[in-house]
């Protein structure tokens, strides 16, 4: 009895040991490629379900404002994750940035701008609008890029946050 436990010991061990390679016939390297015949994507595409449809729309008289309200629409135009709406008579959901400028100094009129930032959600055409956040504040002509960046970034978050509206 005990001469034949070793041979009995070596055939499971040649057995499990012959499972384990059938298992997996294809390398780590043969899976990771590409398969031929199989066009690979190059471009990333934009993601729909985080898609938010935006509308600027600025009140104020001064240049930096002027600049801001464009450099505004110009980012939110090129990020995957907001369309642009231009058409006001569009009636789907959307948020509304609201921007009104001033200048800092009446006087001195290209030093500085004092900005407000509203941005509300309208469910459409002949709805009423519902704040969703605001913030104020100073800017000058070399700020500006920082400013769109943070007005940006903010607006992501809301359209985050507040997700559901859209839905």
């Amino acid at each position: 009895m005990h001469a034949i436990r070793p041979f009995v010991l070596l055939f499971a061990a040649v057995a499990l040991a012959a499972s384990c390679f059938s298992a997996s016939p294809v390398s780590a390297a043969q899976a990771a490629a590409p398969q031929a015949g199989k066009p690979v994507q190059d471009a990333p595409q934009k993601n729909v379900d985080r898609t938010t449809v935006v509308n600027v729309q600025i009140d104020g008289t001064d240049s930096i404002g002027a600049r801001l309200s464009t450099r505004l629409k110009e980012r939110f135009n090129q990020s995957s994750l907001f369309r642009l709406n231009a058409d006001e008579e569009r009636d789907a959901p959307e948020l509304r940035v609201l921007l009104n400028t001033a200048p800092e100094f009446p006087s001195r009129p290209g030093v500085g701008s004092v900005y407000g930032v509203c941005w509300v959600f309208s469910q459409g055409k002949g709805y009423l609008g519902y704040l969703l956040a605001r913030e104020v504040g100073t800017v000058n002509a070399d700020d500006l890029d920082a400013l769109v960046d943070k007005l940006v970034e903010r607006t992501d978050g809301i359209a985050a946050k507040y997700g559901n509206l859209w839905k």
